[in-house]
């Protein structure tokens, strides 16, 4: 019962993080922790230079805390690389799939993170993760959900 109950704290204070300022997150098979990509605004607007912040949110071993992606994991697996830059939206290439850019931009008065699933332009909101080690991966799953009619778009990519 206890483990329920902090099932579901965890599960609200996720949730709850996705009001602010959230982008989107990388989750995997190999753990519960997951991977946080939040929006960095500078004096109130957009970092352009480095509109996301990346950080590890544990899940596993200390529930509720998190610790900055480290050197190797930056820059080879969660990291990113700006692309282009604009007055207020940027787009970015993950490590973790360079094939999409992904454009960090306002839709409806909202930051958003776009990247194309299945065709379709669409509000990214986790990238699936299925690793058979640490350090290989089989294939990654993109979700999100079209800016076109709303609906749950999911693509399986290798």
């Amino acid at each position: 019962m206890k483990r329920f109950f902090s099932i579901i704290i965890l599960l609200m204070l996720v949730v709850s993080s996705f009001a602010g300022d959230r982008m989107f997150f990388v989750s995997r098979n190999l753990n519960r922790n997951i991977i946080v990509y939040d929006l960095q605004l500078k004096n109130g607007t957009l970092d352009v230079s480095s509109p996301l912040h990346v950080y590890w949110y544990n899940q596993e071993k200390n529930p509720v805390t998190t610790n900055e992606l480290n050197f190797v994991q930056r820059k080879m697996a969660y990291g990113y690389t700006v692309v282009k830059k604009g007055t207020d939206e940027v787009w970015v290439r993950l490590k973790a799939y360079s094939k999409r850019d992904v454009h960090i931009c306002k839709q409806d008065g909202k930051w958003v993170a776009v990247a194309t699933i299945n065709g379709e332009r669409c509000i990214l909101t986790e990238i699936y993760a299925h690793c058979p080690t640490k350090t290989s991966c089989d294939y990654l799953e993109l979700r999100g959900r079209s800016l076109e009619d709303g609906e749950i778009q999911k693509e399986k990519v290798k």
